[in-house]
């Protein structure tokens, strides 16, 4: 970590970024080591399908491990928009953050903060198709179209585009001196 000792700003930013990594990590590992368990387990799985009151217990099983596949998708790809916000911190540690690789790690956050949103709809999709092939008095989807996460990309885009002008603003004064 190339972090300043007297810029606590820097310090916690690289501390919760290293603790999000590891529970992104964690979430994808368990999601993905639900799978073989559920597949291993198809008769319990039937059985509480059935008390339930559901009745299509092999639909509901792939809508499952779709669900599950998905959801260590996007942790995976929350651990990768993590570690890219890590490495700006470091190259803001170490007053080195106009860089054209930082423009381009901005991007690919962009786009990541847009891939949430896109995945937010199959997501929500197959949970109301799994609450009505498995009724559950206890679950409720509850879905809105989230502008923060809209507003989050554009932001990034836009900072994206700053460091990539910073950064040829450098290079033009590096080769004047």
């Amino acid at each position: 970590m190339s972090i300043k000792p007297k810029d606590p700003l820097l310090a916690t930013g690289k501390i919760m970024t290293i603790l999000l990594m590891g529970i992104t990590a964690l979430v994808t590992v368990i999601l993905l080591a639900v799978i073989p368990a559920l597949l291993f387990n198809q008769a319990d799985f039937a059985e509480a399908v059935a008390a339930a009151g559901g009745e299509n217990v092999s639909t509901a099983l792939t809508a499952s491990v779709a669900l599950l596949l998905l959801g260590a998708l996007v942790t995976a790809i929350a651990f990768h928009f993590f570690q890219l916000l890590g490495r700006i911190i470091d190259t803001v540690g170490s007053d080195d953050p106009f860089t054209a690789e930082n423009a381009g790690r901005l991007s690919r956050m962009g786009w990541i903060a847009l891939a949430f949103q896109a995945a937010s709809f199959p997501i929500a999709g197959l949970v109301v198709y799994l609450a009505e092939l498995v009724p559950s008095e206890n679950l409720s989807v509850d879905y809105d179209f989230s502008l923060t996460g809209l507003l989050l990309a554009i932001v990034l885009f836009i900072l994206a585009r700053v460091f990539r002008h910073g950064a040829a603003m450098r290079e033009d004064l590096e080769g004047t001196v």
